[in-house]
């Protein structure tokens, strides 16, 4: 099961995300989708999780502000 951790979002005429999750198999992982239809955060989340693209997990540590 994917658990989502963080989201960072950018929205203008449409909203993208950026979703931290924690995977069972191969543990942090980030994706970057657009959601069709807003609806809830949580939801929103969740549809980029299972539908988004990845994101360079270097790149999506610097967002989020993670250091090793």
């Amino acid at each position: 099961m994917t658990k989502v951790l963080d989201t960072y979002w950018a929205c203008g005429r449409s909203t993208i995300g950026i979703v931290r999750v924690q995977t069972e198999y191969d543990g942090i992982k980030y994706y970057i989708g657009s959601v069709p239809v807003p609806t809830t955060e949580e939801a929103d989340a969740r549809y980029i999780a299972d539908w988004g693209s990845t994101f360079p997990t270097n790149v999506g540590d610097v967002l989020f502000h993670i250091s090793e």
